[in-house]
């Protein structure tokens, strides 16, 4: 049964040109986010914002 779903996603690819899925970019690495991610460093290494421990859910 995978075989035959192959098979038919190679006869797409070579015929149409296309993937048969679509690839989208991972939101994670948006502007936005890494600039956010990087004011947050920013504030760690100023002493703005202080990380603290703290039990993990379902943690030992």
């Amino acid at each position: 049964m995978v075989q035959i779903g192959l098979k038919l996603d190679e006869v797409k690819v070579n015929t149409e040109r296309q993937m048969t899925f679509e690839v989208s970019e991972d939101p994670f690495y948006s502007k936005e986010n890494m600039d956010e991610l990087e004011r947050r460093v920013a504030n760690i290494r100023t002493g703005k914002s202080v990380l603290k421990e703290h039990d993990s859910i379902g943690g030992e």
